[in-house]
C-alpha cells in the first residue's frame, strides 16, 4: 500500500487526477483506470483494443463471492448458529482471492481471464496467502475514507496495490512446482 500511495501521489502521476473517472461507468471505467495504472507501472503502453467485458467479469467475480458469503450467513442463521455467520467474511474473500488478478489479466488480453486469474492466485502463493494480503487491502479500500484518507483515494490505492502486486509477479520467475501453498 505504501508503494501504491507513492505512485498515486507522485507529482508526475496522472492517477490521482484521473481517479474520478474510475468509478464513473462501473467496472469498465475502473478497469480503464487500472490499465492506466499498469501503463504507468510498466512504463510502456498496453496494446489496444481490450475486448473483455469488464461489467460481466466484475459482476461474476463479486456475485460469486457474495452468493457464497450470503449462503453461509443464511445457513448459519437457519441452523440457529448466528455467531458463525461472521464466517461469511473470510468465505467472501476466499472466493474473491481466486479472481484478485482478474482485471489485470483481462487488461493484458487473456482469452480466459477467470482461468488465468486462478493461475496467478496459485503463483502468488495460493488462496490463504492471497487472502492474507487482500483482506488488509480491502479494509483500506472500504474504510480509508472514514479514517480521513478519502473514499475515492482509498479505493484507487487498493486497485493500484493489486496492479503493483500483479506486475511484481509478472516480472519474477515462478516458484518451482510444489513450493506454493496453493489451495
Amino acid at each position: 500500500m505504501r508503494r501504491a500511495a507513492e505512485l498515486y501521489d507522485a507529482p508526475e502521476s496522472e492517477l490521482s487526477n484521473t481517479a474520478g473517472e474510475a468509478g464513473r461507468h462501473g467496472f469498465r471505467s475502473g478497469a480503464m483506470w487500472m490499465r492506466r495504472a499498469m501503463v504507468q507501472i510498466r512504463g510502456v503502453p498496453i496494446p489496444e483494443p481490450i475486448t473483455a467485458n469488464f461489467h460481466a467479469l466484475g459482476w461474476l467475480k463479486y456475485g460469486a463471492a457474495s452468493i457464497v458469503a450470503l449462503g453461509w450467513a443464511i445457513a448459519m442463521i437457519a441452523i440457529d448458529w448466528p455467531v458463525l455467520a461472521i464466517g461469511s467474511i473470510p468465505l467472501f474473500y476466499a472466493v474473491e482471492a481466486q479472481g484478485v488478478f482478474l482485471f489485470p489479466v483481462a487488461i493484458d488480453g487473456e482469452p480466459r481471464p477467470f482461468r488465468a486469474a486462478r493461475r496467478w492466485t496459485v503463483r502468488a502463493g495460493g488462496t490463504l496467502r492471497v487472502m492474507a494480503i487482500v483482506m488488509p487491502i480491502a479494509v483500506t479500500m472500504l474504510a480509508g475514507g472514514f479514517a480521513g484518507r478519502g473514499f475515492l483515494r482509498s479505493w484507487c490505492l487498493g486497485c493500484l496495490a493489486i496492479c503493483i502486486w500483479y506486475e511484481r509477479l509478472r516480472n519474477s520467475p515462478p516458484e518451482p512446482w510444489g513450493t506454493s501453498d496453493a489451495i
